[in-house]
């Protein structure tokens, strides 16, 4: 989460959420009052939770945003690179991120990290010891420990044993007042600041700032295929409906 006097962004992976934070330090004028990337409120503030503030999140359709956290993998200063390494060893990691056989690769990659005798390896994360990639997807998994309260405790199997129960924690639980999806990130941020601009304590020339971020946002994943369908069999487009029914559903999401 980042924290500003007046806001909370719960900055979801891979959303958009840089581009976010540094447009809300340029609307803003100021320095974040907490920084604690993609984690809960709950994490940084156990006992006040939201302190009235206003509350938002981004997301992302989740097709793209398994084909984004598999085109950066292969930089080693990422977290889950790491991890999915640890699980797999260095004889098939290298064939989970062979970037230059996308219709071999991935779908080998997108199998792996929903079988939860391979997320078992990961030894000592959150998502391993939370047992819930027997219950959804990784994406999901993620969106739920950043927007819900006291995730450590509570998204896990022994609490959401299924993905109605899922959906139906997130209803009662969410921790944001809106959502923006980054599809249309930067025509909802020219809203977000025309709508909420004078109670969020926004520069007098906040819509400007935004409209000039617009041309460094971008996305730096590299990408062989021309679009992120391109990369899907009928079999992993089912596999993503049916593990991240969450998103999909809440969200309105569609291949």
């Amino acid at each position: 989460m980042i924290e500003f006097d007046k806001l909370i962004y719960l900055d979801v992976n891979k959303t958009g959420s840089t581009h976010v934070f540094d447009v809300l330090k340029k609307i803003t004028g100021k320095k974040p009052v907490k920084v604690s990337r993609h984690s809960s409120i709950t994490e940084v503030h156990p006992l006040r939770w939201k302190s009235g503030k206003f509350v938002f999140a981004t997301i992302r359709n989740p097709w793209d945003w398994y084909v984004s956290l598999w085109s950066f993998g292969t930089n080693e200063d990422k977290s889950f690179y790491q991890n999915v390494a640890e699980a797999a060893g260095p004889d098939l990691t290298p064939r989970l991120y062979d970037h230059e056989h996308p219709s071999i690769s991935f779908p080998l990659w997108m199998k792996s990290i929903h079988d939860p005798a391979f997320i078992d390896k990961m030894k000592g994360k959150t998502l391993a010891t939370s047992h819930m990639a027997e219950v959804v997807g990784i994406y999901t998994y993620r969106f739920m420990r950043i927007t819900t309260p006291f995730p450590s405790m509570f998204v896990r199997k022994w609490n959401l044993g299924s993905v109605d129960r899922a959906i139906a924690y997130e209803k009662r639980w969410a921790m944001y007042d809106e959502i923006y999806k980054s599809e249309v990130l930067d025509e909802t941020l020219k809203t977000f600041v025309t709508e909420h601009g004078v109670e969020l304590g926004f520069k007098e020339n906040a819509l400007k700032i935004v409209k000039r971020s617009e041309a460094d946002h971008k996305n730096t994943s590299v990408r062989k295929l021309a679009s992120y369908r391109d990369y899907y069999t009928d079999e992993l487009i089912e596999l993503v409906a049916k593990r991240d029914r969450l998103i999909v559903d809440l969200f309105g999401y569609q291949f």
